[in-house]
């Protein structure tokens, strides 16, 4: 009996082994890439394979476009690839047989077709695989969305919740600093080399789509202290394409006939050589004039011209070996910047500026693995020159020479899924300045003596620094509902000669098959580069003021001298602790909603501290001490209806804040010590919509942008620059503006045309951006933008 009992479980297992090796036999497995175009990889596809019974099976592309699906019957399928910023592919017939079943598939970016009607894939898709808190803007929402500045980036970017712009005009994304994000072009960083700010121009209807990530991203960004933003642009295809917007000139007759505000765009894109190498060109001016009636007739305007031009090729030297290059050049010319009716022609300035970058990528994908090396050259400089008794001439350079390399390993498989990264960077940063500083008189009514202040001390100087990271990360996903990402890396700073280790933790979970839902938890420590022109102020000069109050005992001509110090002992690295939580819902196939928690706090920020702040000097010495701090909790939805029509609403809680508030430069000193308080950009509460839609009347396409926030805090001041109690204790007026637009598409001979007209402002609130900040005088607010139109007229292309 036990001897037939060992045998009837052998007969048994003999039998498991047969039927397992005759499954084998019997089954198909898919593996497939997916490229765009032009032969690059498209990461994040949905792969969706539906089988005769209507039943389907759902993957995703990796970073290298591979996808697979195994355990499949042989037979007849039908495969839909959709992916957000490309045409969708659906319904597309393939038979699998006995065994391995390799496919290919291209995917095309979304651009404007004349001849057909292709649909796009729409908002409401969920990334499995991405632990990275993104808001997009694709092309055609640049397109469509009401802006009043339809030339300017800029005014786009402030759709995206969490990025805006303060009174002065500087970026902010998640409540940072302007120089706290890593703003990369195609993936190379494309910030100001000495301030880390974006500063550089591209025409906008290049931008294929601008990708912004806070709260969490991956450890290849080596920069990103509280964000990146990417700027992603057209490198041209098979197909000869030409488009111009706003080629027409305006002109101003107030004074005569002179060239107006002017903001024309050319882009022009094709085949070098077809299905091998392509190119894009994309060239943009600027013109803007302002008269300032309140002054005489030849001396009240202000005229600037600049320019921009992106050239980039891309050259596949195998199929899956891929070069590509790309060269940008900014320049500026601007006359009397700074005129108005209280600062004369005599107290203005010239700003001439120019701006070189040059970059090269090389990809190449191996069988199972993607590799990338690339290197940039970033040059630019520009000339600040008074008119008249203006107190200062300045020339600054800067330069950027930047390495990348990274390695790419999807899909390997060890006790589930792994999605391995690893690569490294180097950045080479150079700033120099020359000033010439005049002393400054101010003078009170009946020309009596206020104020007097002059520079002493060296007027150049320069400094560089190098930067050096290394990182790796994987993706794992041993459970099908739950991925974990675990990424490190390390950045060198030759400034501060030290090295800081910056882990990385995020992890998905996905409570439903069907993908519909997905809740991301991801921690990390980030970190913030030294910013040179910060680092500078020790280098500059040196000011000296005497007040006069009519013999006050305190400052009554007694000079007071200011300098800028580094501290005798080293300083560390700044950094950021973020945390962040997710819930992203896909209601039905066409809305997406979003809810997002996010708490950052930032650890040894470099700011100037006022040491010494009495009556015989002051003595800023750069410390570890500031500790910034963001709180925010928003809510978002996007809903894509049938006919092409779109609406996306957001609403966000926050609040930021820091323990030194006070930023001191040589131009512009507070004689106080650092104080706590809410940042200059503090929004506690900012809702934000924007939508467009087709309508059978006259088949007008009709488009809104809606923006209502808190009013951004300020601090008040005495006439010595005193601060009058705690620092940004007061707040502007509310904003909110609300811009209508509707577009008319036409046809002149084999050409079709679209007009725009844009009602900016249209209830003309006041806005205000700025205020007279001195104690004891009136509080008077300056308007801001009012009630305007603003037209685009542009070439669609050929019927």
């Amino acid at each position: 009996m036990r001897l037939l009992r060992n045998h009837g479980f052998l007969l048994l297992a003999l039998g498991a082994m047969t039927s397992a090796g005759t499954a084998g036999a019997t089954t198909a497995q898919l593996q497939g890439r997916v490229t765009d175009e032009n032969a690059l990889p498209v990461a994040g596809v949905a792969v969706v394979l539906r089988s005769p019974d209507e039943t389907s099976q759902v993957v995703y592309s990796d970073e290298a476009g591979l996808f697979e699906i195994q355990s499949l019957s042989p037979g007849d399928f039908l495969v839909d690839l959709t992916k957000a910023g490309f045409f969708r592919m659906a319904h597309q017939p393939i038979h699998l047989q006995e065994g391995k079943n390799l496919v290919s598939f291209t995917l095309s970016h979304e651009f404007e077709l004349h001849e057909t009607v292709e649909v796009t894939a729409s908002p409401g898709q969920i990334q499995p695989a991405e632990t990275t808190h993104e808001e997009t803007l694709e092309a055609h929402d640049i397109l469509n969305i009401a802006s009043n500045k339809t030339h300017d980036l800029g005014s786009y970017l402030s759709s995206l919740p969490g990025v805006f712009h303060d009174n002065s005009g500087e970026l902010h994304i998640a409540g940072g600093r302007g120089g706290e994000t890593e703003y990369l072009l195609n993936g190379f960083e494309i910030g100001d080399p000495a301030t880390g700010e974006l500063t550089g121009r591209v025409n906008i209807d290049t931008v294929r789509v601008v990708a912004v990530a806070s709260g969490s991203y991956g450890a290849e960004y080596p920069h990103a202290g509280t964000g990146v933003m990417e700027l992603q642009t057209y490198s041209g295809d098979d197909r000869w394409r030409f488009g111009t917007t706003n080629f027409l000139p305006g002109f101003n007759f107030q004074q005569g006939l002179s060239f107006g505000n002017w903001f024309p765009r050319f882009t022009f894109s094709g085949p070098i050589r077809k299905s091998r190498a392509w190119f894009s060109e994309a060239v943009s001016a600027q013109h803007t004039f302002d008269l300032i009636k309140d002054l005489p007739r030849d001396a009240n305007t202000v005229s600037q011209w600049g320019g921009d031009n992106l050239f980039r090729i891309q050259i596949n030297l195998t199929p899956r070996h891929v070069l590509q290059g790309d060269f940008l050049t900014n320049w500026t010319r601007a006359s009397h910047l700074g005129l108005s009716p209280f600062f004369p022609l005599s107290m203005t300035t010239n700003l001439r500026a120019a701006r070189y970058f040059v970059s090269v990528k090389d990809q190449i994908s191996l069988k199972d693995s993607l590799v990338e090396l690339g290197a940039a050259v970033d040059r630019g400089h520009s000339d600040r020159l008074p008119q008249g008794n203006f107190f200062e001439s300045l020339h600054q350079q800067t330069t950027r020479e930047q390495l990348i390399a990274n390695w790419i390993i999807p899909s390997r498989r060890w006790h589930g899924m792994h999605d391995v990264k690893a690569g490294l960077n180097a950045d080479r940063l150079t700033f120099s300045q020359q000033a010439a500083r005049n002393p400054i008189e101010i003078l009170g009514a009946g020309q009596t003596f206020l104020h007097y202040t002059t520079f002493v001390g060296a007027p150049e100087f320069s400094l560089s620094n190098t930067q050096a990271g290394l990182y790796a990360q994987d993706a794992w996903r041993f459970w099908r509902p739950l991925l974990i990402q675990a990424g490190v890396r390390t950045d060198w700073d030759q400034v501060v000669h030290r090295a800081l280790l910056e882990p990385r933790l995020a992890a998905n979970w996905l409570p439903f098959r069907d993908d519909r839902a997905k809740l991301t938890l991801a921690w990390g420590i980030y970190y913030q580069p030294i910013s040179l022109a910060l680092w500078g102020q020790a280098l500059d000069q040196q000011r000296v003021d005497v007040f006069s109050n009519g013999g006050s005992a305190n400052t009554g001509d007694i000079p007071v001298l200011s300098r800028f110090l580094l501290p005798p002992q080293g300083l560390k690295q700044p950094r950021f602790h973020t945390t962040s939580l997710e819930w992203r819902q896909r209601i039905g196939d066409n809305t997406l909603l979003g809810i997002h928690w996010m708490r950052r706090n930032q650890f040894l920020g470099l700011a100037y501290e006022n040491f010494l702040s009495g009556e015989y000097g002051n003595e800023f010495v750069l410390q570890n001490h500031r500790r910034d701090r963001y709180r925010s909790v928003d809510v978002s939805l996007r809903h894509s209806f049938p006919n092409q029509a779109e609406v996306f609403a957001h609403y966000t809680r926050s609040s930021a804040r820091s323990n030194e508030v006070l930023d001191y430069s040589l131009e512009t000193l507070y004689y106080s010590a650092q104080a706590p308080g809410p940042l200059a950009w503090d929004a506690p509460n900012r809702f934000l919509s924007w939508g467009w839609m087709p309508t059978p009347i006259w088949r007008l396409l009709f488009n809104y942008s809606v923006e209502y926030r808190t009013g951004f805090p300020f601090s008040l001041f005495n006439q010595k620059q005193q601060l009058i109690g705690p620092p940004n204790q007061l707040r502007f007026p509310a904003y909110c503006s609300l811009d209508l637009g509707i577009e008319k598409r036409f046809h002149i001979g084999n050409h079709e045309w679209a007009v725009r007209v844009v009602a900016i402002n249209l209830t003309d609130r006041p806005n205000p951006n700025a205020v007279n900040n001195i104690a004891g005088g009136p509080r008077v607010f300056g308007r801001g933008q009012g009630r305007a139109f603003t037209g685009r007229l542009r070439l669609v292309g050929r019927k």
